[in-house]
């Protein structure tokens, strides 16, 4: 192989020759270091093979001449190589005893041909024909033609319009080629019936283009994703990623261009193994959750460390909304997820649920460039429930109270009017008043469709302005992004504002600082649509109201209110879905500042320090107001209005101080050693006050009502401090063998004295097998290596700062005859809790074949997390019933495989990223006794968490079916009120009855393995993306349709219901049990019926864009321009009846995986442009 370096003509006087200016003696570098140095200082170049200068050295200083040719004798000789000056700008540089024998047949009639003769107008990389390589290499005379033509272009950077230096152009098959110059451009001959280019560089794939009969040829490389001099991020600084031996998982936010995603996670999705990334809700201004490698803790957090340009952020709270979900996609150049404790633990106490980091993009040395992108499309719903038309629902509700009232009166019969029965027995139907309709004329009755009455089609669009550029002391990037989306849910929404400045300046020679700031503002319009209908949960009262009830008043605009129908028929008092969204305004304002500044200097001995400060400052304000046009609860007439305006103010610095020594002896060793301090310190602050009894509906500030009770003011305020110092070693011998070790020791403010700080280490090895001599030229594989790690990282995101310390409430008591206020204990400190540790294993391996185009990575991982933080049962006589301590355990173990392959590099490219990983999540140990904990969502005991099974399983009866007549119902155990159709729950303990004992495990919501595949396609201009995405073996605990099924024919019902069982000649499905409004047989209670299958296949996006061609569009001096279009969430397969398989109503680990209510996902169509000037 041929190495050299291509570099801008200089000058002599532009540079100085690197020397020991401290001492004067002599220094020992390698020598193709010193050839690098030489080709700056002299503006020439050298051309040598690789293992030509394999471990050769050169002592320092060089002889004080004039002469280069003298300094470059002096460079070589002493390594038994000399050189063949070619022209003025090339040397070629050979072993001293080869140079005859191999150099001059080749040099000779090289520097006679036409090929490579001066000539006005010539680029200078033209005359170092490929025909010198090829010949050193191969071995064979120059191809000399004499019947040619010339062929030239420019190769650009399909990142930017900027032309690509050093790009090799070669003519297939033959040893004829060049290198672009600075520009980009490229000239030389070919024969005259043409041929195919190859164009070639480090860090992009390889492409070819045939000929033809062109004179021109102009191409846009694209960058390749497996190239292994990729840099990635690593904690505190950044690796090449063939030295990374942890497991790091890397994205530029290139690949997921033209997305219309309003925050980056989304874009993620599927891309990345190991990462689960669930949109559990729709709404605007939602972040998706994210879960590395399965669930850790129980009571901590489950969400990583997010990292913004070496600023770590805090998990928050009503302000922070996840961390990312305020930054603007566009301004992200980088996304590195660090999974494995090796590349996790110098993180320490933050580390355990893995690190996000995100580097922003930055200025460019070079010509300024400005950049707009625009967007513009429509959201709608995937899809709609299908809910019961009104003469159904009628025929349904008829039948329940029917039921009822057979059972309920002696000698009743179904015949009987509904005028005869007494009252609480009569089916029921809405007053006169509205409508006069009547369930025994069901046909008459008008069917309402709610869900089109909430739901609409949503406009998005964003406004994207990009400036960057810089000379070579200084480089900026400032950017400004307005982004508004409005909801499928109407009257929801969000406006959102942000500026990035980034700016870097190379002050002096060896200091060099930088800054960045981040300042956004957000406008959010929420509706509360999560929930029950009893708590204005705007899904679940669309669902559930009888759909012939008119939303307002005949002949009014005056909304109907539930206390409207629900008497005298003991209708539910269902609130009015639609007077939810109108009536009750719900704004949160979010401002944000996020920043920081850095200093880098240059010391002695080649230590690089770098010093970091960085603020996050964050405040959100929430006014919330319900008119008085409803009700406060679901049963009471509208006359009362009440509001809330709650604030919360957050500030989160953070500093940090690094050392970073890097040193490369020969090609041998190579050593990278880091050490530093770190503090950082959280500020929050949380106050509301509430307000009720306003005179009118046109004031709406809390001022204006009536303060409600003494605790209507609340204020609440508390503080966490870390103090950390840190390293990290990495040392490679031959760039095969690799060791790498990180330390890190953690103090907290949380923890008592004993245990405050806590030490996290971790080691990771790796072999690089390709560059073994046995494997080192193979054709096959092109890289393989093989990598272990094992690594302690911690979890300190409590629900509470100060566990440590026992805490004071407010307790009054009667002092004197008068109350006075004071204070009490109300909870038990434990000085000896510590944060959750994780202890990894991970093994994996990294292979290449046919020169990286199918790269594999497999990694396999095994996580105990331990000193679980459980409240325990203490001695009654301390006054407590519980306290926390560190006991439980629980284990996550799997394997991730991602497979990256370039189909086709011709014209057409097409290039497929697929990953698959699988997790297994068990609870190991539990408290002193094992007991298991038993978790609710508002309807009773959902989840249970036990030794041998999955955090926050799904727990409940094991429904059999129904059963079908009596004979079935005398044999088999069943609840004292069953009747043949009602639900047939298993007795699991076999004692004879079915009680809460035989309640048992029916699911859980971690899915056996998620999947991505990617495929991306690009031919003449356009270029097509396509992203697939899915989970297979997750299950979802279904408690919306406890309502929207609950065949007490008191709401409305899924179309499900039509399946119910009526007799026993008519069973229905097996499943579906008889409509009764005295739900016997504890037919609603939490089931495996409600259990569904949340597996899901996902065409998660589609993207289509073209470049127009430059041709068309440099007149008018614009540098690029691209249209582009693409769908959003395109299509869903599932099973799952919900609107959505990824809900999650609760995202707690102990009770995640329950839909209670959720706001719908949506399909996105976009249009774009995006112009370059």
């Amino acid at each position: 192989m041929l190495a050299s370096t291509t570099v801008p003509r200089q000058s002599s006087s532009m540079q100085e020759f690197p020397r020991n200016a401290r001492t004067g003696n002599p220094t020992v570098r390698s020598l193709s270091d010193v050839l690098r140095d030489l080709e700056k200082k002299y503006g020439i170049k050298f051309a040598f093979q690789r293992k030509t200068l394999r471990d050769k050295t050169v002592s320092l200083p060089l002889p004080e001449t004039a002469d280069r040719e003298a300094v470059l004798k002096a460079v070589l000789k002493p390594n038994n190589l000399t050189f063949r000056k070619v022209d003025d700008y090339y040397y070629v540089i050979v072993d001293a005893d080869e140079a005859t024998s191999r150099l001059a047949p080749f040099v000779a009639p090289l520097e006679n041909s036409q090929l490579v003769q001066s000539r006005p107008g010539a680029l200078p990389d033209e005359r170092l024909n490929f025909a010198v390589s090829s010949a050193l290499v191969m071995r064979q005379p120059v191809d000399v033609r004499v019947q040619e033509r010339r062929v030239s272009g420019r190769v650009t950077a399909e990142e930017n319009a900027d032309g690509l230096p050093g790009v090799s152009v070669a003519l297939k098959n033959t040893t004829r080629g060049t290198t672009t110059d600075a520009s980009g451009n490229f000239a030389f001959s070919i024969p005259n019936e043409g041929g195919t280019l190859v164009f070639s560089f480090i860090g992009y794939l390889t492409q070819e283009v045939p000929v033809g009969s062109q004179s021109t040829v102009n191409v846009v490389l694209k960058q390749s994703d497996q190239t292994l001099s990729e840099v990635v991020v690593v904690g505190y600084g950044t690796q090449q990623k063939r030295d990374v031996t942890g497991s790091i998982a890397s994205i530029s936010t290139k690949n997921i261009k033209d997305q219309p995603v309003p925050n980056i996670v989304e874009g993620l999705t599927g891309r990345l193994p190991g990462v689960l990334i669930q949109q559990s809700t729709g709404a605007p201004g939602n972040s998706p959750s994210i879960k590395i490698r399965g669930l850790g803790s129980i009571s901590a957090g489950n969400g990583p460390l997010v990292v913004i340009d070496g600023q770590p952020l805090n998990s928050g709270d009503l302000a922070n909304g996840g961390g990312l979900n305020l930054l603007n996609p566009n301004d992200i150049d980088k996304i590195d997820i660090l999974k494995d404790a090796s590349a996790t633990a110098i993180y320490g106490s933050r580390g355990a649920n893995g690190v996000v980091v995100v580097t922003t993009k930055r200025g460019k040395s070079g010509q300024a460039r400005l950049n707009f992108d625009y967007y513009t499309g429509v959201q709608q719903i995937t899809k709609k429930m299908d809910m019961l038309n009104s003469q159904q629902f009628a025929e349904f509700s008829k039948e329940a109270f029917n039921t009822a009232y057979l059972e309920r009166v002696t000698g009743a019969k179904i015949e009987d009017p509904n005028s005869a029965r007494p009252a609480g027995q009569r089916y029921r139907y809405p007053r006169g008043e509205i409508g006069g309709v009547n369930f025994d004329s069901p046909g008459s009755l008008p069917t309402y469709d709610y869900q089109d009455m909430i739901f609409q089609n949503a406009p998005i669009s964003s406004y994207q302005l990009t400036a960057s550029g810089g000379s070579d002391k200084v480089q900026y990037m400032v950017s400004g992004n307005y982004l508004k989306q409005d909801g499928v849910v109407k009257r929801s929404g969000i406006d959102r504002y942000t500026v990035r400045t980034n700016i870097d300046a190379q002050i002096t020679s060896y200091l060099k600082m930088g800054i960045s700031l981040s300042p956004s503002f957000s406008v959010e319009d929420r509706v509360n649509t999560d929930g029950h209908w009893a708590s204005n949960g705007v899904i679940n009262a669309a669902l559930s109201l009888p759909p012939f009830v008119p939303i307002y008043q005949p002949g009014t605009s005056v909304y109907n209110s539930q206390a409207f129908y629900a008497a005298p028929y003991d209708w539910p008092g269902i609130t009015n879905p639609v007077a939810n969204i109108y009536e009750i305004d719900n704004k949160l304002r979010t401002t944000r500042l996020l920043g920081n500044a850095y200093a880098e200097v240059k010391l002695p001995l080649g230590i690089l320090y770098r010093g970091t400060i960085g603020g996050d400052v964050r405040q959100a304000r929430q006014n919330y107001y319900q008119t008085s046009s409803l009700p406060l609860n679901q049963l009471l007439p509208p006359t009362a209005n009440a509001a809330y305006s709650e604030t919360v103010q957050e500030l989160n610095w953070v500093t940090n101080h690094t050392l970073n020594y890097l040193k490369q002896i020969g090609e041998t060793h190579r050593f990278d050693i880091l050490v530093g301090l770190e503090s950082q310190k959280n500020d929050f602050e949380r106050s509301r006050i509430d307000a009720n009894n306003f005179p009118n509906d046109l004031v709406r500030t809390v001022n204006a009502g009536t303060i409600i009770g003494t605790n209507s003011g609340r204020n609440f305020s508390d503080q966490w401090s870390l103090a950390s110092y840190f390293g990290r070693a990495a040392y490679s011998f031959k760039d095969r063998y690799l060791v790498n070790a990180s330390f890190r020791r953690d103090g907290s403010s949380r923890f008592g004295s004993k245990s405050r700080w806590g030490t996290f280490p971790s080691g990771s090895v790796g072999w690089r097998v390709s560059e073994e001599s046995f494997l080192k030229n193979n054709r096959i594989v092109s890289e393989l290596k093989l990598k272990a790690s094992y690594g302690i990282s911690g979890n300190n995101a409590f629900t509470s700062n100060y566990p440590a310390i026992g805490l004071l409430g407010p307790d009054n008591y009667v002092l004197g005859g008068a109350l006075a206020n004071g204070l009490a204990v109300n909870s038990i400190g434990n000085e000896n809790l510590t944060w959750e540790k994780s202890r990894q294993t991970d093994v994996g391996l990294e292979l290449g074949l046919l020169s990286n185009r199918i790269f594999l990575t497999v990694d396999y991982y095994k996580r105990i997390t331990t000193d679980l933080l459980l409240a325990v049962q203490v001695p009654t006589l301390t006054g407590f019933s519980s306290a926390v301590k560190n006991i439980g355990k629980v284990e996550n173990k799997g394997l991730e495989v991602a497979l990256n392959t370039r189909n086709l590099t011709g014209a057409l490219t097409w290039t497929t990223d697929l990953n698959i990983s699988f997790n297994r999540n068990k609870v190991l140990a539990l408290g002193p006794t094992g007991d298991p904990i038993r978790s609710g969502t508002g309807v009773g005991e959902s989840n249970i968490t036990m030794i041998g099974q999955p955090l926050g399983s799904f727990y409940g009866y094991n429904q059999l079916g129904v059963f079908r007549d009596q004979a079935d119902l005398d044999s088999y155990p069943h609840f004292a009120d069953s009747r043949p159709g009602d639900v047939k729950y298993e007795d699991v303990n076999k004692d004879g009855k079915v009680d809460a004992n035989d309640r048992t495990l029916i699911g859980n919501n971690q899915p056996d393995f998620i999947y991505g595949i990617t495929n991306n396609f690009s031919f003449k201009g356009f270029d097509l993306g396509v992203v697939i995405q899915g989970i297979q073996g997750a299950t979802i605990l279904n408690l919306s349709r406890r309502f929207y099924e609950n065949l007490e024919g008191n709401a409305n019902s899924l179309t499900t219901v039509l399946n119910r069982w009526q007799s026993p000649t008519q069973p229905g499905d097996g499943t579906t049990p008889r409509a009764n409004t005295r739900s016997t047989g504890n037919n609603n209670a939490i089931s495996s019926r409600w259990v569904e299958d949340a597996s899901y296949f996902r065409i998660r996006n589609i993207t289509l864009g073209y470049n127009i061609p430059k041709t068309l569009i440099q007149r008018v001096k614009i540098q690029s321009l691209r249209l582009y279009g693409g769908v959003q969430n395109v299509l869903t397969v599932s099973k799952y009846l919900g609107y959505n398989p990824e809900v999650s109503g609760y995202e707690g680990p102990l009770t995640g995986g329950v839909d209670y209510g959720s706001y719908p996902l949506a399909r996105t169509y976009t249009i774009g442009v995006n112009i370059g000037l």
